[in-house]
């Protein structure tokens, strides 16, 4: 037996509207971001809280499962972040690796908004709600290629503004207007797209090894063996060196910084990796990289404790020939 549907009052949406505008703004609040983030949050559940009194509560039961999944494609976007900084893509590959891993968890979390956004459309017929759902769908699907970052963020302003516009009343007992077998295809076309994405350029090497922040990338590619040394570059380094049979190669490197997750939300400083791209004549017989990180050590002088800055280095070395 279908339950009748009826008409309520709507309290919270100004609470809302602000916390929803809190939480759009906040990236661009500086060093401010994170309290903002977190100020608009508490807002925005009290309005879904009101909500979930007054109307449904739905609503706020989904907003709890986009949070978990949200916080799970945060701690993949971490692990893979640290990777993919010694993978032998390079530049925008590079990002669309470490975006790979947590791409079917950030579209289940858009499918989930979807259908939250879907709701409010059913039990207040503003249907600039469907809009914002279907928007940040898309903008969810197209992620790795950065497109889908301005996507999502238009969809999140147009669910504030269908705050701004909702009516006095809204409905209770609406039923839920979403397919589950469009879910599920769209959910299993991701997963199918994560190893793919993963892997772009699609650039292969005969073989590789990594030790202490050190990535080597070895193949033959016509008459030429091409070797591509990855080095994660410590905030205190003092200096990198690269040898091959014993010769030092130049200071010829291509430089990156790459941002994790909760380095772009903390405005904290990003990893840096240098890339050597080598090619010889033939297989060198191996490969040494020697990093060096600056250190302070004590000593006791004549006026006390005396303190000085040393240089420390770190050696890895690859056998090539073997």
């Amino acid at each position: 037996m279908a339950v009748e549907e009826r008409f309520v009052p709507i309290s919270g949406r100004e609470y809302l509207l602000a916390g929803s505008l809190l939480l759009l703004l906040a990236p661009l609040l500086g060093s401010f971001s994170l309290i903002a983030t977190g100020l608009g949050l508490v807002v925005y559940l009290l309005g879904l809280y009101l909500w979930n009194v007054d109307v449904d509560s739905r609503p706020l039961k989904l907003f709890a499962v986009e949070v978990g999944l949200f916080a799970v494609a945060l701690y993949l976007l971490t692990l893979s972040s640290k990777w993919v900084l010694l993978n032998p893509s390079w530049g925008f590959y590079k990002l669309v690796n470490s975006l790979a891993p947590a791409y079917p968890v950030l579209v289940a979390n858009a499918l989930v908004y979807r259908v939250r956004m879907g709701l409010f459309a059913e039990s207040t017929d503003e249907l600039n709600f469907n809009l914002a759902g279907n928007v940040y769908l898309i903008g969810a699907l197209l992620f790795p290629i950065l497109v889908g970052v301005v996507l999502m963020a238009i969809a999140r302003f147009v669910e504030a503004y269908s705050y701004w516009k909702l009516p006095m009343t809204a409905k209770t007992n609406v039923t839920i207007n979403f397919s589950p077998k469009k879910a599920i295809a769209i959910f299993t076309a991701s997963l199918l797209l994560s190893p793919v994405l993963f892997h772009v350029p699609f650039e292969s090497y005969g073989h590789s090894a990594r030790s202490d922040g050190v990535a080597l990338y070895w193949k033959t590619s016509g008459s030429l063996v091409v070797v591509d040394v990855l080095i994660a570059v410590p905030r205190d380094s003092c200096g990198v060196r690269v040898y091959v049979d014993g010769r030092a190669v130049g200071q010829n490197y291509d430089f990156m910084v790459f941002w994790g997750p909760f380095q772009s939300l903390l405005f904290l400083p990003g990893d840096a990796v240098i890339r050597y791209h080598l090619e010889f004549g033939k297989m060198p017989e191996n490969v040494t990289v020697s990093v060096c990180r600056t250190g302070v050590e004590y000593s006791q002088g004549l006026n006390g404790i005396e303190v000085r800055t040393v240089e420390n280095w770190t050696t890895v070395t690859f056998e090539l020939s073997k």
